[in-house]
């Protein structure tokens, strides 16, 4: 089930492509080394899980913390123009926020929440035509964008993969990762927020024949494609193992890590690689290892916490060397790998597992040697929901709460906050020590979008129905920036 690729002769192999890879990335053209017109915060937050291994945590910020985000007060909103909903993290990048939303990608000012430019992901604008290949509940924009390098990346509903500039909003390339008649009979999207590092952009498509992709990040031209399913006769467009979230990066060894969904074909002996964690070369796309949790699922137990990438340190008491590991969460518990064998280290359940259990849409974030997830269990009348930090070195518990409310959305940590929301609109931040409560919000309806701490303030977004559409009522969805006393 696992492959040790790290032989001597193997490790030179891979340092002199990885070697390579960094000469090939220094000699891009001078256009890829920022835009002139949206220069770095001192903390920035540019992509969905905040760094490349999907911590999100951010370290660099200072001006929010245990002793004053009781202070936090709405300083703008910006309502999205077609009065879709937001469900994603917004990249915040100096004076800019860039996120999705519908039928747009948006970026506005961070200081004031000025329209600055609009993008339209449809075809050359056809709205109509390119949402015919999804359903209504479908059709908004799921991927969080990433800004690397003056350019703003992001996956479309439409199963393609954008870049823009992060100046203007110009289109410079898209590239449809699935053809329109695999679309039509899959019925899937792309949920998953792309990695973008070392020249390549990886994204995942979402359905039927679910893929993880790598492209040129300068072009989008294709490097390498893995299929899910690949046991599953490919003529059948079926299989499923959907990647739902979004990829980790180790720059060290060039390895990609990501988590896939239930097997959708109910035949024994297949789905080889769904509902498994999965390590992939970033340059050539060779599966290194893989440890499949589940198979053969019936109980539709999919990772839905994106993979994030950490050193446990050992606790004192303990004597140990630091782990160096990958954990991701599914619906039946939190795992953690070696990131290099795939031996497991731990594994944790903090409630019953079942299809709309454990740490929904990426509820976990790793700072402080802790774990931090909020688990979900639906039992008796009301679902039951808790937020804990675990010890990321054996996955002890060092702190749980119970929430007021059920949760489904990422959560975020910065400065010994952590912050998290529930489907009833409240958000909350507790003392990431300790766990206790230390600001609270409503918003005008559900939370379920993310968190992005950056630059003395916090970004984020109100939701509409579990339907992940619009509920055509008078509710205008909205991004919301809050900093101390709103100012």
């Amino acid at each position: 089930m696992t492959k040790d690729k790290w032989t001597r002769r193997g490790f030179l192999q891979q340092a002199s492509l990885l070697g390579a890879a960094g000469l090939a990335w220094s000699l891009r053209p001078a256009r890829l080394l920022g835009s002139p017109d949206v220069k770095p915060g001192s903390a920035d937050w540019p992509r969905f899980g905040y760094d490349l291994h999907n911590t999100r945590f951010n370290a660099k910020e200072t001006t929010i913390g245990p002793s004053n985000v009781e202070k936090l007060k709405v300083k703008w909103t910006f309502e999205t123009l077609d009065n879709w909903i937001v469900y994603e993290t917004p990249a915040v990048v100096g004076d800019s926020v860039f996120f999705g939303a519908g039928r747009y990608i948006y970026s506005v000012d961070a200081s004031t929440g000025k329209l600055k430019w609009k993008f339209d992901w449809g075809a050359d604008g056809d709205w109509e035509s390119a949402g015919a290949r999804v359903s209504p509940a479908m059709r908004g924009i799921r991927s969080s964008p990433q800004y690397q390098d003056g350019r703003i990346y992001f996956g479309s509903p439409s199963c393609a993969a954008f870049c823009l500039d992060a100046s203007t909003g110009k289109q410079i390339w898209k590239t449809p990762l699935v053809s329109a008649a695999e679309l039509d009979k899959g019925g899937g999207q792309i949920y998953y927020s792309p990695v973008v590092y070392g020249g390549k952009m990886f994204s995942a498509y979402s359905g039927g024949n679910a893929s993880i992709f790598c492209v040129d990040a300068e072009t989008g031209a294709l490097r390498w494609k893995f299929r899910v399913a690949q046991d599953v006769p490919a003529e059948w467009e079926a299989g499923g193992g959907s990647p739902w979230t979004s990829g980790a990066i180790d720059e060290e060894r060039g390895i990609l890590y990501n988590g896939t969904g239930n097997f959708h074909v109910t035949m024994p002996n297949l789905g080889l690689y769904a509902n498994s964690l999965v390590a992939h070369d970033m340059n050539t796309g060779e599966l290194l290892w893989y440890n499949q949790v589940h198979p053969q699922d019936t109980m539709d137990l999919d990772f839905n916490a994106h993979p994030m990438i950490f050193d446990a340190m050992a606790p004192g008491r303990v004597r140990g060397s630091v782990r160096q590991c990958v954990a991701a969460g599914n619906k039946a518990g939190m795992y953690c790998w070696d990131r290099y064998s795939g031996q497991m280290f731990w594994h944790v359940m903090l409630g019953m597992s079942c299809a709309g259990c454990g740490p929904e849409n990426n509820a976990t974030a790793f700072a402080y040697n802790r774990v931090y997830l909020e688990w979900i269990s639906e039992a008796g009348p009301a679902p039951s929901s808790c937020t804990a930090a675990l010890h990321s070195y054996n996955g002890d518990v060092q702190w749980l709460v119970p929430n007021p409310g059920r949760s489904s959305s990422p959560i975020a940590v910065a400065n010994q906050v952590l912050y998290e929301g529930f489907l009833d609109g409240r958000m909350r931040a507790l003392d990431a020590r300790d766990g206790k409560t230390l600001w609270e919000y409503k918003l005008p309806s559900m939370f379920k979008g993310g968190v992005a701490i950056a630059n003395g303030a916090m970004y984020t977004s109100n939701g509409g129905t579990l339907q992940w559409k619009p509920d055509q009522s008078s509710t205008k969805y909205a991004v919301y920036c809050f900093t101390l006393d709103g100012k």
